[in-house]
């Protein structure tokens, strides 16, 4: 289901191969018109040279048009995308789109930056939108497959490398999970940048289930004033309703950053990331 969008990219007249070492794994998750067993590499060098011998040539994706869409599009922030349809929340006040959002946020922050991401419908926001400076600039929770990680991670990449501005991208559940961690983020004088999308719920179980007609009292929550709840623990705090909210993080960031900022931003709600909703289909 990854490699073919469940199947979605071969075309309906395209001629599947497959090639595997192993002649069990041959036809195994779909039908293929010829199956053989070998090394893939070696494989594809044989096809290649007995192509170039029958004098074949094909142009495929290799456009200028193709060439000139990567080149605009090469970065998430660089792809069109249409606003979430504008909303008021239980207290009246707008939800900002998780996407403005993290584009805002990513062209605030200085370049030199650690994102630490929990697990939510939330995380491939902060995944997409944030760029990290190189392979140890991303710290990803989920390969433990569990919420409620990614700030106790964040600190230690905080403590780690004092040398990038640390940012935790959180959801609500996560964050409300690990808030006691905020004491320990304050006491060590950290300048981490907790950022939680909020959208009053397990997000991922909200958009998995309700389609399916499941109750749902269970994965959602009641209005939290989080920016308060950092405050008391001695953190910066700011509630982002709307892109020019996050002045307030631009303030922070002036310094001296002594420390932590909490974001509680109030993100649209109505509709599941679409990294989400393409990985629910094969559940």
């Amino acid at each position: 289901m990854w490699t073919t969008r469940h199947g979605a990219l071969i075309g309906a007249d395209a001629k599947v191969v497959q090639v595997d070492v192993d002649a069990r794994a041959l036809g195994a998750h779909r039908p293929v018109d010829l199956g053989l067993i070998g090394d893939a590499a070696e494989t594809a060098r044989a096809v290649l040279a007995e192509l170039a011998q029958r004098g074949h040539t094909a142009t495929g994706y290799r456009t200028p048009e193709v060439a000139e869409r990567l080149a605009r599009e090469g970065r998430w922030q660089d792809v069109p995308y249409e606003e979430h349809p504008a909303a008021e929340d239980d207290a009246g006040g707008p939800r900002i789109d998780p996407r403005t959002l993290t584009i805002a946020l990513d062209r605030m922050l200085p370049r030199e930056r650690t994102v630490a991401v929990d697990s939510g419908n939330f995380m491939g926001y902060p995944a997409m939108f944030l760029d990290v400076p190189d392979g140890d600039g991303l710290v990803f929770t989920q390969a433990f497959q569990s919420v409620g990680l990614g700030l106790a991670t964040a600190i230690g990449a905080a403590v780690a490398r004092p040398d990038r501005l640390t940012v935790a991208a959180l959801g609500d559940g996560g964050a409300l999970m690990a808030a006691p961690e905020l004491e320990t983020a304050v006491r060590l004088g950290l300048g981490l940048l907790v950022v939680v999308y909020d959208d009053e719920a397990y997000g991922a179980e909200v958009h998995h289930f309700g389609p399916g007609g499941h109750p749902l009292d269970t994965v959602t929550f009641p209005p939290a004033d989080l920016a308060a709840i950092g405050r008391g623990f001695g953190c910066a705090a700011a509630t982002v309703r709307r892109a020019d909210d996050l002045a307030a993080v631009a303030d922070w960031l002036a310094g001296p950053r002594d420390r932590p900022m909490v974001v509680d931003a109030k993100v649209t709600r109505n509709r599941p990331a679409w990294w989400l909703a393409e990985a629910f289909r094969g559940h």
